[in-house]
């Protein structure tokens, strides 16, 4: 069986969101007490779903997003996918803001995440592609 693969609408380039926060990986989530955990989930899904609907991003019915962690220094750096419960808030954040119907496999098609990069900051940025 042959997968179909989707490809960038109309050759577009993705909108980048970044939000600037404390992010945490998910080996640090095992140790939080759930409170704490939830304050963080919802401070990272409240700034995403904000900073969305302030760039205007337009609804989009498939994407392909690619998640950045930005560091501001080499000290604890995450493996590439450490930072998977920051990019999940920011994801749910976006279905908050009406840019997309859902988080399932549906819409969000691929779901790519690159190695931390020191920048002297301490955020998380993300490009939207709609596909096809």
């Amino acid at each position: 069986m042959k997968k179909k693969v989707t490809t960038p609408v109309g050759g577009r380039y993705p909108y980048v969101l970044e939000v600037w926060g404390e992010m945490w990986t998910s080996n640090k989530e095992r140790t939080l007490h759930h409170f704490t955990r939830a304050k963080k989930v919802k401070e990272w899904r409240n700034a995403s779903c904000v900073a969305a609907k302030a760039r205007r991003i337009p609804r989009m019915k498939a994407v392909e997003i690619r998640f950045i962690p930005h560091r501001l220094d080499k000290r604890g750096m995450a493996d590439t996918g450490g930072h998977f419960p920051v990019a999940k808030a920011m994801i749910d954040g976006l279905v908050d803001a009406g840019i997309l119907t859902g988080d399932g496999p549906d819409t969000v098609r691929r779901l790519i995440f690159e190695a931390p990069v020191v920048s002297g900051e301490s955020k998380a940025r993300i490009e939207i592609t709609e596909l096809e």
